[in-house]
């Protein structure tokens, strides 16, 4: 549940994480309606005012647990590929997206019953994920920019993919099988590949 790579922090912050941990816990597993400030006191070892004095209420606390639990995603966008041919970075960010897919699929179906149970924070979950959408949308974008022969559209090859890997990832909440899950896979990445490859589609059976 804590952010990959993070090293180990002290004090304040060392609270504070453990504050999140215990909150996203809770409200991926029971939802927001369900999960007390005095829940997540307990599971953090912390008071209930030590909660309420680095979070000033539930709902604020809801976001930044939130926030907490997609940092890991959002901070791998952030990392520059740049180093990489073009073919291995979009392989790569493909890739990325993926294995936080499968790491994290306990999570991501708590932020579906989130979108269900909470109407008053639902808009700014919303906003949250399609802002996180988009800037993954525009990285692959830059990428395919270097691979697409001139007169493609890179923004619409990108939001191709995306919406590839976005729906294999819901169908994997209804069938979570190793098979169906390679299956899938193997095919947005075998679109990718021919991306990368230059290829272009072949007309329509008639």
């Amino acid at each position: 549940m804590t952010p990959d790579g993070d090293e180990p922090l002290k004090g304040k912050a060392a609270t504070q994480q453990r504050i999140l941990i215990a909150a996203a816990q809770l409200f991926v597993s029971r939802g927001y309606e369900r999960t007390t400030i005095s829940d997540v006191a307990d599971q953090a070892g912390v008071s209930r005012a030590t909660v309420f004095w680095h979070f000033s209420d539930k709902a604020g606390l809801f976001r930044e647990s939130f926030s907490f639990l997609v940092r890991p995603f959002r901070d791998s966008l952030e990392e520059r590929l740049d180093d990489l041919p073009p073919e291995k970075r979009l392989l790569e960010q493909i890739g990325r997206y993926q294995n936080m897919a499968r790491q994290h699929s306990d999570n991501i179906q708590g932020f579906l019953n989130w979108l269900i149970e909470t109407p008053d924070l639902r808009d700014w979950v919303v906003r949250s994920l399609l802002d996180l959408h988009q800037r993954f949308a525009g990285s692959l974008s830059e990428t395919l920019s270097e691979l697409l022969p001139e007169g493609a559209d890179p923004g619409a090859a990108a939001a191709g993919l995306v919406s590839m890997l976005d729906g294999a990832l819901i169908l994997s909440l209804f069938d979570s099988s190793r098979e169906a899950n390679e299956q899938r896979h193997a095919g947005v990445e075998t679109i990718a590949t021919l991306l990368t490859q230059g290829g272009e589609p072949r007309p329509p059976r008639t």
